[in-house]
């Protein structure tokens, strides 16, 4: 299922003149919305780091399997439309108990995460 651009034209000047224009950082209502979106989905925000290195990113679990697939793709095309990145990450393969999802606007890490 693909979603659709949404506002300006993907690539455009108008485009990244939006992207660009909404910061680095995920403001307090934007993770409001995040988190009632996860919650509709039936998982929750397990963590912001709103001052730290990580400026404005929130982390999310839901259960696996996904309990409201509807909810969940809701959450990801309100994060597409507010040009929020997002990475999925499942949690205890071969058997997933829940994924993660994390939010941000940064474009690229400064460094590589060691685990």
């Amino acid at each position: 299922m693909s979603v659709p651009v949404a506002g300006p034209e993907r690539g455009s000047a108008k485009a990244i003149t939006e992207a660009v224009k909404r910061g680095t950082k995920i403001s307090v209502q934007e993770m409001a919305k995040i988190a009632a979106k996860a919650e509709a989905a039936g998982g929750y925000l397990a963590a912001v780091d709103p001052d730290g290195d990580w400026c404005g990113t929130g982390h999310i679990h839901i259960k696996w399997p996904v309990p409201k697939k509807e909810e969940l793709m809701s959450l990801f095309e309100m994060l597409v439309a507010e040009y929020i990145n997002h990475e999925i990450l499942i949690n205890g393969i071969p058997a997933p108990e829940y994924i993660v999802i994390n939010v941000s606007r940064k474009i690229g890490m400064e460094k590589a995460v060691g685990f």
